[in-house]
């Protein structure tokens, strides 16, 4: 919350976000119901950018996603996340990248995810790591995932290259979901380290472990 608070949202915000809303999950229900919940709380037929508390935006970060805003977009791409990189632009949701460092998503599909996830309509094609996943409380970007392949089979997504957000977990005090992660797992397609080092500086004397 210190980074989210204190240095995220500030960011966005200057750079012309219109609305940052931190969704915090105080009630500890997990990664995976805590993501449920936010989508379905979604209003209205446009569609909300979700960030994690632990990136760092480009520095046209706003300017960027308004220029793309519409259908689903994935703004971050990782290999050790099972990403394919050679897979941008417009492409079918079996190619789409899929974690939820940043993510655009149309306020219907987020709030039929919920209801297909709540209605646990997603028992038809439950796998064994959903299984795992959903007893852990985890892999709220793989449901969305199978969510998308089941429901919109032939939608297709927006991989953003050069990509949207850089992961920095390791500057700003570490991951909580996945805290024996033993390498960094970074943008595939960021070029920006001078705006890494300038975070460094700016959080140095914060970090909380």
């Amino acid at each position: 919350m210190w980074y989210a608070e204190g240095f995220l949202a500030p960011m966005l915000l200057k750079q012309g976000a219109e609305e940052v809303e931190i969704w915090n999950d105080s009630d500890k229900q997990g990664n995976l119901l805590a993501c449920m919940r936010s989508f379905e709380a979604r209003m209205g037929d446009e569609g909300t950018w979700h960030i994690q508390d632990d990136v760092l935006p480009c520095r046209d970060f706003v300017e960027r996603c308004r220029a793309v805003d519409s259908g689903v977009v994935y703004g971050f791409c990782n290999e050790q996340f099972t990403d394919d990189p050679d897979q941008t632009g417009r492409v079918h949701v079996e190619s789409a990248w899929h974690s939820f460092q940043c993510v655009r998503i149309p306020d219907d599909y987020a709030r039929e995810c919920a209801e297909w996830f709540f209605s646990r309509e997603f028992e038809d094609i439950k796998t064994a790591e959903m299984a795992v996943l959903e007893e852990a409380g985890k892999g709220d970007d793989t449901f969305f995932r199978e969510f998308l392949c089941t429901k919109h089979p032939y939608e297709l997504v927006l991989n953003e290259k050069p990509n949207l957000v850089e992961h920095v977990d390791w500057i700003v005090g570490g991951s909580v979901l996945h805290p024996w992660r033993g390498y960094l797992s970074r943008a595939y397609y960021w070029d920006d380290e001078e705006l890494v080092t300038e975070l460094k500086q700016m959080v140095k004397g914060k970090v909380q472990y």
